[in-house]
């Protein structure tokens, strides 16, 4: 992603921290939100609907309306109309996940993410919350995820740190040795 769509996403997102805030939907705004990512995530057709300039602005508006009415509190919903209508549609993806970030920032929460070729058992999850909880001081939310590619060890993602431990990257390493020498 260029950084100036990062950098817009994070504004947007900001402004409608700010809103939740103010209006007392902070929690009802993270959920919102949370929503809306999946849904741009499970639906790619969306996005071409409101990327596309041959789609008039009327009804790019209707759509996102109709399918998300019923789901969002009424001034979340009012934002993203709002910002579809600033011709900014194809960014609200980009906008809903850089708004769980700044949500997770603002409340002080960081997300550990530790990649593993099999699902880890209890103990190893207990080490790996206790090894992230010396990295930082903040609140920890603890993301599993398993990539048998990485053939075996882990990856360990804190933030914008990472630490890599997989048997995937070892080889490569050692595989870029031997061809470089």
């Amino acid at each position: 992603m260029p950084q100036n769509r990062h950098i817009l996403n994070r504004r947007y997102a900001r402004a409608l921290l700010s809103l939740a805030l103010e209006n007392n939907i902070l929690e009802r705004s993270y959920t919102d939100m949370k929503l809306v990512n999946e849904i741009f995530k499970k639906n790619p057709e969306l996005k071409i609907i409101l990327k596309s300039p041959v789609i008039r602005l009327s009804k790019k508006q209707k759509v996102l309306a109709r399918i998300l009415d019923k789901l969002l509190h009424p001034l979340v919903l009012r934002y993203l109309l709002l910002i579809t209508k600033k011709q900014r549609g194809e960014a609200i993806e980009g906008i809903s996940s850089s708004y769980l970030t700044v949500y997770k920032q603002y409340l002080g929460i960081e997300t550990v993410r530790v990649t593993t070729a099999v699902p880890i058992n209890g103990q190893l999850r207990t080490r790996a919350l206790n090894a992230a909880r010396k990295l930082t001081s903040c609140e920890i939310e603890f993301e599993e995820e398993v990539d048998p590619e990485i053939i075996g060890g882990f990856i360990l993602n804190l933030g914008e740190k990472q630490y890599n431990a997989s048997i995937k990257d070892r080889y490569n390493r050692i595989r870029k040795h031997l061809n470089y020498k």
